[in-house]
């Protein structure tokens, strides 16, 4: 699963750095997790310069080429997308209901699923695309989707699409959410949260994945005692189309009627992806998962003390799986 860590990692830095040309000093989360889940899908039944442009961007032309294969009749020649499924199951199962993540599929009406996908997707996934009649009823659609939104999120998402957000033209939308409630080991005193100066420096975006590697890497990952000032985060990205965004890394010929192929997923293969649709929530505070009345740094001589009063950017890692969760920079808390 290394290289899925390695995929994810790369198209994470990859589409911050668009996402940056447009939010220059706003705050800024997405989820590069869930985006490559929610492509990975689209992924399964693309065929041709449409796979191999999708396989480029997510990084996974590699690990397509010399994945083992899997014993599931419904794997495309490898064993990738048991893997990803497999990295999710594990997340969520080990996150203790901190994360929660949901992906929809939603076609057109006159684009019929074919039977062998929505079987495999479903098994793989564990995710039920749907026709919706986009065309001479946006309005239900767009009500439809708001609802298996809600449902899947138990109620936390209410109203995702505004009105206006879907177009009779669009054929496919990918609609994608993911939330995280962190709660640190050790709780925060509540009774010590005040308000401090937060200097609105200009903050560095050049961040790779080379870096990031050496940083986390086990030889410079090591435990200490931190005195921590930091603000609470309540963070919300939302995202009404991430196609432009996706086209810019190559990911061309899904958005272009004339050009793709997506015949593993319907007959006739000219459904195209219309829109993307990607929101990502992050909350984290001062409640922990023990509470005591001591100073847990008070063992330790010499503490580092690490004060966030400035922007700074920011990722969530699943430290089992390398798996980047959580991506973002925060410049007004």
């Amino acid at each position: 699963m290394g290289s899925l860590s390695a995929a994810n990692s790369k198209l994470c830095f990859d589409v911050f750095k668009e996402m940056n040309y447009d939010h220059m000093i706003e705050n800024l989360i997405f989820s590069p997790l869930s985006l490559l889940s929610a492509l990975a899908v689209v992924l399964f039944g693309a065929r041709g310069d449409s796979a191999s442009q999708m396989e480029k961007v997510l990084y996974l032309n590699e690990l397509m080429r010399t994945a083992n294969s899997s014993n599931s009749t419904c794997e495309q020649d490898t064993g990738v997308h048991s893997h990803i499924q497999a990295l999710l199951s594990e997340i969520i199962k080990s996150s203790h209901s901190q994360v929660l993540m949901a992906s929809g599929m939603f076609a057109e009406e006159a684009y019929p699923f074919l039977p062998k996908y929505l079987d495999c997707i479903e098994q793989l996934y564990k995710l039920k695309p749907e026709n919706l009649d986009f065309k001479n009823n946006i309005e239900e659609a767009r009500l439809q989707i708001n609802s298996w939104i809600e449902n899947k999120t138990k109620g936390e998402i209410k109203n995702l699409l505004l009105p206006n957000s879907l177009t009779s033209s669009d054929e496919l939308v990918l609609v994608n959410v993911i939330s995280f409630r962190g709660t640190w080991k050790y709780a925060f005193q509540k009774d010590q949260t005040t308000a401090m100066a937060f200097r609105l420096d200009e903050v560095t975006n050049e961040i790779t994945y080379e870096k990031l590697s050496n940083w986390i890497g086990s030889a410079n990952m090591k435990d200490t005692a931190v005195v921590l000032y930091l603000p609470q985060l309540r963070l919300h990205g939302y995202y009404e189309d991430l196609t432009s965004i996706l086209a810019a890394l190559g990911m061309t010929d899904v958005f272009n009627h004339s050009r793709t192929n997506l015949s593993g997923i319907t007959a006739g293969g000219d459904l195209r992806v219309s829109k993307i649709i990607h929101k990502a929530m992050l909350e984290v505070i001062e409640t922990g998962s023990e509470f005591t009345l001591n100073n847990q740094t008070s063992k330790f001589e010499n503490p580092e003390l690490f004060k966030v009063d400035h922007p700074f950017l920011f990722f969530i890692l699943h430290k089992e799986t390398k798996m980047i969760l959580f991506y973002g920079r925060v410049c007004n808390p």
